[in-house]
């Protein structure tokens, strides 16, 4: 049994033609794009983006995109909104909720590297076909687990390289009995509860990015939807492991991206930044030897200065912290605010470790490119503080 089909289940897609001319928006376009957005875009960032594009919003996602789908508007200004939708969608590629690592590499390497991937050709592959979009899942099941190379997108501030790959899933769904055939209700009859396990796939675009004016490259790894640390340590390995045979084969440089940055000092340095963001959860260790962890709901205050931690905070001489979510708001336009976030995943472990080190980071909410660098640019500023 599966789950209520969603609104564009519904609808049949010809993946046929997926990509359409950039000069009109057929409804077909619509449909693919609405598709891949209620698929792959949080609801709350997706409701940002359709803001931003001038686009309807009704209550809720599947109602929102039934409302879309049945304004049969016409003129320059429906399709410019959604040539502006399917631009976000593409830049939401690069900065939607992504697990970031990040390596200092020398300028001149990082110069060689964007010469020579300006000049390379892109291996033809079966992403190729839908990309942006992703790939139907039957066509996503004839990939294998190993990153592609699909996309490399040069601007002034640095070249990215889009490598998609798909990875399986397993999802535990409680049954409605009232929707079984009356064969299986009388079959489950003195059953309470009916959960099955539902299983599929789904392709993710993980990029690494080579900065012209820092000495840095990124590596971006998706998570929308949610994914485990232990599966986003898979899917940075087999990422790096891609581009630093690239690299190899450019350079002849070996294990290009192989020591990253550690965002531990982070952690203490951005708690203390008074004024700095709006602090929504930590988890720390006291000199008792008790774990404890704290957790803001969204819109109340900043954790700093609720009452029962301040409290808490000046009862002890110090608290040693390992996890901490921060949230800024970005003012996308006069109309538009958003709240972005960085959260540092440490564990309790870390601090018992010889040497105390947090390797990734992850940021969320970002739906214009925008907020990402601006939560890219805190993090630089507030790594360079460290003492």
């Amino acid at each position: 049994m599966t789950k209520k089909a969603s609104t564009l289940d519904k609808k049949k897609l010809n993946t046929s033609h997926l990509l359409e001319s950039e000069s009109s928006i057929s409804i077909n376009h619509i449909n693919l794009l609405l598709d891949n957005l209620q698929r792959t875009v949080p609801w709350p960032t997706m409701k940002t983006m359709l803001n931003i594009c001038e686009l309807s919003i009704g209550m809720g996602r599947d109602k929102t995109i039934e409302k879309l789908l049945g304004e049969n508007k016409k003129g320059n200004k429906f399709d410019d909104n959604f040539e502006k939708l399917k631009k976000l969608y593409y830049d939401y590629l690069f900065v939607g909720d992504k697990a970031v690592k990040l390596f200092n590499i020398e300028r001149k390497i990082i110069d060689d590297l964007i010469t020579s991937f300006q000049l390379h050709q892109i291996e033809e592959t079966v992403f190729q076909e839908t990309y942006p979009f992703s790939l139907p899942e039957e066509k996503l099941k004839e990939t294998d687990l190993f990153p592609k190379l699909v996309d490399i997108k040069d601007t002034n501030e640095n070249l990215s390289l889009v490598f998609c790959t798909r990875r399986s899933f397993t999802e535990r769904i409680e049954i409605n009995p009232k929707e079984l055939s009356t064969e299986a209700k009388d079959h489950f009859n003195d059953y309470d509860e009916i959960f099955g396990i539902k299983r599929y796939i789904r392709q993710f675009f993980n990029v690494v990015v080579l900065w012209k004016k820092k000495i840095l490259i990124e590596v971006r790894i998706d998570i929308a939807n949610g994914v485990s640390s232990q599966e986003r340590n898979i899917a940075f390995f087999e990422t790096i492991a891609q581009f630093n045979n690239l690299a190899r084969e450019k350079l002849g440089i070996e294990a290009m991206l192989n020591e990253c940055i550690n965002f531990f000092p982070l952690i203490d340095n951005l708690y203390e930044s008074r004024g700095e963001g709006k602090v929504g959860e930590i988890a720390f260790n006291t000199d008792e030897g008790s774990t404890k962890s704290e957790r803001m709901r969204r819109g109340a205050v900043d954790l700093r200065d609720e009452i029962y931690h301040k409290a808490g905070r000046e009862a002890v001489d110090h608290i040693t912290l390992y996890r901490l979510a921060i949230l800024w708001n970005f003012k996308i336009s006069e109309y538009i605010e958003t709240q972005i976030e960085l959260f540092l995943p440490g564990k309790s472990r870390i601090l018992s470790s010889a040497e105390q080190c947090l390797e990734e980071v992850i940021i969320k909410k970002c739906s214009v490119i925008e907020e990402y660098n601006f939560i890219l640019d805190k993090m630089n500023m507030y790594l360079n503080n460290v003492s």
